[in-house]
């Protein structure tokens, strides 16, 4: 009896801790000073209550000033030093480029090699970059899950990439953790664990990926666009399938750490908390010691081959929206005219006021954003546009792309001086922002190592971007954008009937009566040669003909 007593008490003593708590008493106000009545005083009168009066809402008023009938706009760029490079070279012939901030207690150090996927091997697509992801998958002393208790230890971090055409191993580390985490560096990048199970989990999560991308319009877009421009015979134009991951072997992955990545023609890029000689003591000293050899040299690259068609379209049953692009060959980065044909790029696609969004989007509502520039690599320039659209609106919206890229190819539209304001505020006014974090600045100046560029070019940048005249963006436009020499790719379900825009409304698109689908509108295209000569090849997902 007694124990059933205690467990009701301990019962009730826990309902009343979880229950809502009471709100604690107000503190007690100080006592007020009181007269003492005399035997000859009435007694004191009481205060009156203060009288509170509630205040009126007043509407809001807002002034018609002439001012508010014009956008702002940006002022005058503020000072902004750039950060200074240094560059020495290391013992075993890896380049240096270091830029020095003693600001914060942060270093990020990147060491790049040539290689990446242009080096795979045919049959074996995917090899740079399985095995380069491979190398941060744990080292010879730890496994994955130590190694990576080891950096978060020390809030730090180590990774391994590739590229198309480089690769490397970089890291991120608190000044206080450097020799932790250089430590963790030197393993990944020389003892590597190449485990069986972390290759096996690695390429059953790429198949399953693989899987995902086949179902998506975007992702396959974007798969067949490689072979498509370059052929599916260049190093650029191949692509990873599954026959190619499930050929990759640990023994793949160990020989190709033992053959690319050796320090002769590295390049190492440090921004943060370090210094000259900091670097030389750890790439210099015993930790290293004995790192020879020179990294083989890329394959040399042969001209792309010719598309073999206008149009090339992948059917996906049921999709909700296409993916469309438009693509051609361009200049190279290091073209004279580079400058007023980034300005182009910029205002025909480069941000949300550019003009293929602001008609695809804000015109006619067919996507949520559309985009078009000239990008690049150190063998080739390109200039694509694109978008994800409805499905219905495919058809109009390749017309409409099409449309927006002509007009400015040939000074039917011309660039105004308000959008080339805009273009050359954006790139001015936004510069610092892309040295705000030590990684930031690895990645400009490594952009600069990569091109073949000078050290002190965001030094003149500004001045040459502010100098670019609308009459030197139309030579650029009439010379770069290349409409008659672009290929169309489409990816999206072929058998969604199609809307087509006539007098400013979007209708049915219905031709004897019937509806007419997406395949169908392409093959008319194709036929009519609206978009040019070479006709319409339709494709799997890995970019293959379909008979």
């Amino acid at each position: 009896m007694i124990a059933m007593k205690r467990i009701a008490l301990v019962a009730l003593a826990l309902v009343t801790a979880c229950g809502p708590k009471a709100a604690p008493p107000p503190a007690p106000m100080p006592p007020a000073p009181i007269a003492e009545p005399t035997p000859t005083s009435p007694p004191p009168t009481p205060e009156p209550a203060p009288v509170t009066q509630t205040a009126q809402p007043q509407e809001l008023a807002f002034p018609d000033e002439p001012f508010r009938a014009e956008q702002p706009k940006a002022g005058a760029p503020r000072p902004f030093r750039l950060p200074q490079v240094q560059t020495f070279k290391l013992k075993n012939g890896i380049a240096v480029y270091l830029v020095e901030q003693h600001t914060l207690p942060i270093v990020s150090l990147d060491l790049s090699f040539d290689g990446g996927s242009i080096s795979d091997p045919v049959g074996k697509e995917g090899l740079a970059s399985v095995c380069m992801a491979m190398m941060s998958e744990g080292t010879a002393k730890l496994d994955k899950l130590a190694f990576s208790e080891a950096l978060a230890d020390v809030a730090s971090s180590v990774s391994s990439y590739a590229g198309g055409d480089t690769q490397g191993v970089s890291m991120s580390s608190l000044s206080k953790h450097l020799d932790t985490t250089f430590a963790l560096f030197v393993d990944t990048l020389r003892t590597p664990g190449f485990r069986a199970e972390d290759l096996d989990r690695m390429i059953k999560r790429r198949l399953e990926g693989l899987k995902q991308q086949k179902g998506n319009p975007d992702a396959i877009a974007s798969r067949v666009s490689a072979p498509v421009m370059y052929g599916d015979t260049h190093p650029y134009g191949r692509i990873v399938t599954e026959a190619s991951l499930q050929a990759i072997t640990l023994d793949d992955c160990k020989a190709y750490h033992a053959r690319q990545l050796e320090p002769g023609g590295a390049r190492l890029f440090v921004v943060g908390d370090m210094t000259a000689a900091q670097i030389r003591e750890r790439f210099d000293g015993p930790a290293l010691a004995g790192w020879t050899g020179k990294a083989p040299a890329l394959p040399r690259l042969k001209k792309p081959a010719p598309p073999k068609a206008r149009i090339f379209f992948v059917h996906v049953p049921g999709a909700a929206q296409s993916q469309i692009a438009l693509a051609h060959f361009g200049p190279m980065r290091n073209a004279p005219d580079y400058f007023p044909t980034a300005i182009t790029g910029a205002i025909l696609g480069g941000g949300f006021t550019s003009r293929i969004n602001m008609n695809l989007r804000e015109g006619k509502g067919y996507t949520y954003g559309a985009r078009g520039f000239f990008n690049y690599s150190r063998q080739y320039g390109m200039f694509s546009a694109g978008a994800s659209v409805r499905s219905d609106a495919t058809y109009q919206s390749i017309l409409e792309l099409q449309r927006e890229v002509r007009a400015l190819e040939r000074g039917e539209l011309p660039a105004t001086e308000a959008e080339l304001e805009r273009e050359r505020n954006s790139a001015v006014l936004g510069l610092p922002s892309r040295f705000a974090t030590a990684g930031a600045s690895l990645g400009m100046f490594r952009s600069l190592v990569y091109f073949g560029l000078p050290l002190d070019y965001w030094t003149s940048y500004s001045t040459k971007v502010e100098k670019v005249t609308p009459a030197q963006v139309k030579a650029a436009a009439r010379k770069h954008l290349r409409s008659k020499d672009a290929v169309y790719v489409v990816v999206g379900d072929g058998d969604a009937p199609m809307i087509v825009r006539e007098d400013g409304k979007d209708v049915p698109f219905v031709v004897d009566g019937k509806p007419v689908t997406l395949r169908d509108a392409l093959a008319r295209l194709a036929a009519e040669e609206t978009l040019g000569k070479g006709g319409m090849l339709v494709l799997d997902a890995d970019g293959k003909p379909i008979s």
